[in-house]
């Protein structure tokens, strides 16, 4: 039986070709995932929590990442709760189990809708954004009225506390409201990390649109609100965003989900949209099913980042799409949709949260998006796993939603619950990916709403040889966000036709989450690899020869 990691790798060093080999070779067995949670003391603080953000990042510097969990605090409570839990932050201890932090500046009730661990004043430690759905409320209960109106909060790493520090940051004014995703970027390219805050549109015709919020970085935690200067005012609205250079400026472009609209940073620190694209982008909507997570990633192996959307429609099915990269022209990237050329279905359930990962380390990119089959209390995730391309087009193997049972309300609406007998599907709004246990598999933190409850699930899938990668700036910001990263077969740095993989650094992805500033490769058989660095504030890339897999590298700013 032909082993198609063998036959990628080989074709790579001979140099003959770009692209992802194919193979009509029988695909491996479907990833498998296990709940940990229990084991791994998280069960208990999920409990009764309505999850709508989860972030990841090793806040307290150990070497091992840690979680912060946003909630929705002015929910009925259940379980015999007095209250629904609220914000928390939970450590990673040494013996991969997680503690619970208590601490007064953290844990508040409020509608947590987006969350994110960024290092605001590049000295090391990581600080915390936490972005506050906010609405107006008179409701005579005090404690669900005070989670209603609190506002989104950014808190300094002070020696491995949280400072709450919002209220003269000028990051975290009163008029935010209905806040989802926390984009993080450097716009200026100024080397200092800035935050571009999502509000949505609203249920009801009664809502006004708020627009997206820019705020630029001035340091000192002190920031300053730029978005009509930058070219982003007006009826904009948003829930999630993915940011990547998406045209070789070296500067952060956006892809808003919601509007679902293209923003391409200029010279002048200013954003154009790519007019061009909005027909291509449009996605008819009804009652709140809207576009909610996005994420880049390069699906052909041909050097460009291309586009996958999740969506969260109440009466389903979700119809979430793949959008491939052609190539730039005239300074915008052109994208085509290829969701039905691919043959992916709509999804039963929602499907909010997407990504672009090589889950089974094969060297291949799968596709995920944030469903789970279900058969009695096994969760198992929705995952095309790549085969490689084929007449020009990435493959996958798609597993079959046929049959899937589904509750409903009288309404209509479909419920987040398994059926008692039968193959289910339910999902799960937050669930970055993230190598939590540094196995060099990437794992879950699924967030949801009772009764479904939150997990952590561990990727147990039989896999191939990995690479991480982080990038630790000087001029650029510290954590590296927007270096590109290019994995090459060993001897082969720059060569296109040895590319093995190309990501850009982000903390950004999917939908409510924040992920650690770290770039994950599969490699397949391959035992070393050259990687070059592309960096937004150098000409000349910075090359690792000869690197060896199965390892996090942390490569310096020279």
């Amino acid at each position: 039986m032909l082993n198609i990691r063998a036959i990628k790798f080989a074709i790579f060093v001979l140099g003959i070709n770009a692209g992802y080999a194919f193979s009509e070779d029988k695909p491996a067995p479907p990833c498998r995932f296990t709940d940990l949670s229990e084991e791994v003391g998280l069960a208990e603080p999920f409990r009764g929590a309505f999850n709508h953000a989860v972030a990841w990042g090793d806040y307290d510097n150990d070497g091992r990442p840690d979680l912060f969990f946003g909630t929705f605090a002015e929910r009925s409570p259940r379980f015999g709760m007095k209250r629904a839990p609220v914000n928390m932050l939970l450590r990673q201890t040494v013996n991969g189990k997680f503690e619970r932090v208590a601490s007064d500046a953290v844990d508040v009730p409020m509608r947590c809708g987006g969350a994110m661990f960024v290092d605001l004043d590049n000295d090391g430690k990581l600080d915390l954004y936490v972005a506050a759905n906010r609405v107006e409320s008179t409701i005579p209960d005090e404690w669900k009225r005070a989670a209603k109106v609190q506002g989104s909060k950014l808190y300094r790493n002070d020696a491995s506390k949280f400072v709450d520090v919002s209220e003269k940051s000028g990051a975290c004014p009163l008029d935010l409201l209905r806040c989802r995703d926390v984009g993080v970027l450097d716009f200026d390219n100024d080397g200092l990390l800035d935050l571009l805050i999502m509000q949505d549109r609203g249920a009801t015709a009664e809502d006004k649109i708020p627009g997206l919020r820019l705020f630029r970085n001035r340091g000192n935690f002190k920031f300053e609100d730029v978005t009509k200067k930058a070219g982003l005012a007006g009826e904009l609205w948003g829930t999630g965003i993915a940011i990547a250079d998406l045209n070789g400026d070296k500067l952060p472009d956006v892809y808003i989900c919601g509007i679902n609209r293209l923003y391409l940073c200029q010279k002048d620190s200013t954003f154009k949209e790519a007019e061009s694209l909005r027909p291509v982008f449009n996605q008819p909507e009804k009652e709140l099913d809207w576009v909610c997570g996005a994420s880049f990633g390069d699906l052909n192996g041909d050097g460009r980042l291309d586009l996958i959307t999740g969506r969260h429609h109440y009466f389903g099915p979700s119809r979430v799409h793949v959008y491939l990269n052609e190539g730039v022209r005239d300074g915008v990237p052109m994208f085509r949709e290829i969701t039905k050329e691919l043959g992916i279905p709509a999804l039963p359930q929602k499907a909010p949260h997407p990504e672009i990962q090589d889950f089974d380390n094969d060297g291949i990119p799968d596709l995920y998006w944030s469903v789970y089959f279900t058969e009695g209390k096994s969760r198992q995730p929705f995952i095309c796993k790549g085969l490689g391309v084929k007449d020009g087009l990435p493959r996958f193997s798609i597993p079959s939603v046929d049959g899937i049972k589904l509750i409903t309300s009288k309404d209509g609406k479909v419920q987040n619950e398994a059926p008692a007998v039968g193959r289910g599907m339910v999902y799960y709004v937050a669930s970055p990916a993230v190598d939590y246990n540094g196995d060099g598999k990437l794992d879950f933190c699924c967030g949801i709403w009772p009764d479904e409850p939150s997990r952590l699930f561990r990727n147990d899938t039989p896999s191939g040889n990995w690479l991480q990668v982080r990038v630790e700036g000087k001029k650029m910001n510290r954590m590296g966000v927007g270096a590109q990263v290019r994995i090459y077969a060993a001897g082969k740095a720059g060569d296109k036709l040895a590319m093995l993989g190309y990501q850009e650094i982000t903390v950004n992805g999917g939908y409510s989450s924040g992920r650690p500033a770290v770039v994950h490769f599969g490699l397949g058989e391959a035992k070393t690899c050259d990687v070059e660095i592309t960096l937004p504030s150098r000409s000349e890339s910075v090359i690792v020869r000869d690197a060896k897999v199965n390892r996090s590298i942390v490569v310096q700013e020279p």
